[in-house]
Formats: C-alpha cells, sequence, structure tokens
C-alpha cells in the first residue's frame, strides 16, 4: 500500500512539473499586466451584470489572484455569472 501512495505522489508531482514546463515552453505565460487587464475586464464584466462595486471587485481580485498563481489569464472563463 505503501508503495501505491509513493507511485501516486511521483506521478502527480511529474504532471505538475510537466504542464508548468509546457506553459512556459508555449510562451503563455501570463504577465502581470495581461493579469491586471483581465481583472478589469472580469470587474467590468460583473458590473455590467449588476454586481455591486464590492462583488465585481472581489471577482476582479480573485481572477487576478488565480492568474497571478497559475500564470493563465483568460478572463473568459472567469467570467461573472448570475
Amino acid at each position: 500500500m505503501r508503495k501505491v501512495f509513493h507511485i501516486a505522489v511521483i506521478t502527480v508531482l511529474a504532471y505538475l512539473v510537466a504542464d508548468r514546463a509546457l506553459l512556459h515552453a508555449q510562451a503563455r505565460e501570463a504577465s502581470t499586466f495581461a493579469c491586471a487587464q483581465g481583472a478589469e475586464q472580469v470587474k467590468l464584466d460583473a458590473l455590467g451584470r449588476g454586481f455591486d462595486d464590492a462583488a465585481a471587485s472581489s471577482q476582479g481580485e480573485a481572477f487576478r489572484s488565480g492568474c497571478l498563481v497559475t500564470g493563465r489569464g483568460r478572463p473568459t472563463e472567469m467570467l461573472a455569472r448570475n
């Protein structure tokens, strides 16, 4: 059982390292500026959908945080939903 656990951990780590390497190789790493622009787009979309300023700002900040952590900045995936 212990051996299976170690194999699973190594497999997950290998996947994460490979995913990050692919991200860099494809030059899809989002810059700070791109993340800020995406966050503003998400905020404006949320305001347009009737969210108040605090909720819209929160959604924008959540997008920026996720963008900076993952390196993937696609605002269309994070748009506000009613």
